[in-house]
């Protein structure tokens, strides 16, 4: 997946030293994690990537810097996904780089898995997360009291989610959809294809066959 500041893809083995280091305690371990240090060790979290069931995914620069993490896993429901991820690299926090590889992670989910429902779980004092949400107008559904611990203190998360038809028809926004992303086969190629098909149905096929495909 490839966007206009990052591309998201599979992690190098590599790769897997600096993934443990975000995910240590600190500020980015805490944002990433909600407060829970739950990778602390290179093992641990390719442990967690073989065993499933969160899958992850490289976020790195143009000239393939590794900056952080997108994660997602599929719910009970066939469609239905939850997703998260963290830039690593805390120079590069308000750049729009972790709000774009959310986005090329969302968009192929939806374009690409037919996912029917995507969803967030965010802690309510990620700041630039919620602002992400918010921005992308996706529906804020409710508020798990108490979710996390940090600091000393509980504090509440917040459950956003994208439903298929609101996905598509959120464009406006500038965040979704083939607004920002387009299609893997563009639509002209695709409009070009039907048209000679149709053109060869007309002159060879018996009208029964070619209307499904007849001009509207």
């Amino acid at each position: 997946m490839k966007g206009a500041l990052v591309t998201v893809s599979a992690i190098e083995e590599d790769e897997y030293p600096l993934v443990a280091q975000w995910f240590r305690r600190g500020m980015v371990g805490a944002l990433s994690t909600g407060g829970s240090a739950r990778f602390t060790s290179t093992a641990d979290i390719r442990g967690a990537i073989a065993a499933g069931p969160e899958r992850y995914a490289m976020v790195r620069t143009h000239d393939g810097v590794p900056v952080g993490l997108v994660q997602w896993r599929q719910r009970k429901y066939p469609g239905s996904y939850t997703v998260g991820g963290v830039i690593g690299d805390s120079e590069l926090w308000d750049s729009g780089c972790g709000g774009e590889a959310s986005w090329l992670l969302v968009h192929e989910l939806f374009h690409a898995h037919n996912a029917h429902r995507v969803e967030f779980v965010t802690a309510a004092f990620n700041v630039r997360v919620v602002r992400m949400l918010i921005k992308s107008g996706m529906v804020i559904e409710g508020v798990l009291r108490d979710y996390f611990f940090l600091d000393g203190a509980y504090h509440d998360a917040i459950v956003t989610s994208y439903l298929r038809e609101e996905y598509y028809s959120a464009d406006e926004s500038g965040m979704t959809g083939d607004a920002f992303f387009g299609d893997t086969v563009p639509a002209s190629d695709k409009s070009e294809a039907r048209a000679l098909l149709r053109d060869y149905m007309r002159d060879q096929w018996p009208q029964d066959i070619r209307r499904a495909y007849s001009e509207e």
